[in-house]
Parts: structure tokens; C-alpha cells; sequence
């Protein structure tokens, strides 16, 4: 019996005050840490960022195909925008139509009655060299400069 009552007064013994807090060393050691975990991680999360965004991209250039594609089963020939036309809404061919990524990118097409190009051009955080297009051939390109996060799609 003796005992426990030795070690339940070692245990319940208060700290001293010179064992509490961090010093000014190990602070900076975490500091540096962290600092260098963040310039590592942010581009990382930029260019997910970013090749996220040219992903949505071309999914809002494929509806804006179907969209054409709709308007052909009904006339059989596709709308004619003779010079590249900016498509941002209210077009009364693209009504079912609305890009999710519409602040990063400016839709655009071109098209005779028989064939079509839609361009996807990134603006405002989006490079403007970021340029996806897909035409009614399926045939689809991204810059090969890796300028929207992705070569290929």
C-alpha cells in the first residue's frame, strides 16, 4: 500500500513553469515547414485548378455540338455563322444551351450548312492560349503547350 500512494504523488506533482510552450526555434523549424509544403502544394492545386476547368470546357463544347447536331436531324443542314461567332446566350439555335465554365472561357463557332467548328478561348485566371475546339467530324484538338492542363482530350 505504501507504494500507491508514492507514485499517486509523483503523478499528481503540478509541472513547473519552465516546461510549458514552445521555443522560439522549434517555430521557426515549423514555420519553414509549412512554408515549404505550401509552395509545393499551391501550383499542384493551380494546375488541378486549371485542368479542371478546360475539362468542363469541353463538355460544354460537346452540348454546344449536340445543340447543332439537334438542329440538323431537324432542317438537315447545320446554322450558318459565317464568320467565328462568340455564343454566349440567348442565341436562338443554342436556347438549350449554357456553359458551365462561361467565366473562363468564350464559346465560339463558325459553320456552313454542312459542317461546324466550335472553339472554346480561355479568358479572365484562363490562359488565352488555352483554345479547345471539336468539330462536326468529331475531330477535337488542345493546345499541345500544355496551356489548358491537358493535350488531348
Amino acid at each position: 500500500m505504501p507504494n500507491r500512494v508514492l507514485l499517486s504523488k509523483v503523478v499528481s506533482r503540478p509541472r513547473t513553469v519552465q516546461g510549458r510552450g514552445f521555443s522560439l526555434v522549434e517555430l521557426l523549424v515549423v514555420v519553414t515547414i509549412l512554408a515549404i509544403l505550401a509552395r509545393i502544394a499551391l501550383p499542384a492545386y493551380q494546375s488541378y485548378v486549371t485542368q479542371s476547368r478546360a475539362q468542363a470546357a469541353t463538355a460544354d463544347l460537346v452540348a454546344m455540338a449536340l445543340a447543332l447536331e439537334n438542329s440538323f436531324q431537324k432542317t438537315l443542314s447545320y446554322p450558318v455563322y459565317a464568320t467565328q461567332t462568340t455564343i454566349a446566350g440567348g442565341d436562338a439555335n443554342f436556347t438549350a444551351w449554357t456553359p458551365s465554365q462561361g467565366s473562363y472561357f468564350t464559346y465560339k463557332v463558325i459553320s456552313t450548312s454542312s459542317t461546324f467548328t466550335v472553339t472554346a478561348v480561355g479568358t479572365g485566371s484562363m490562359s488565352s492560349s488555352c483554345i479547345l475546339t471539336l468539330t462536326n467530324a468529331n475531330v477535337r484538338s488542345a493546345p499541345s503547350d500544355n496551356a489548358c492542363g491537358i493535350t488531348s482530350w
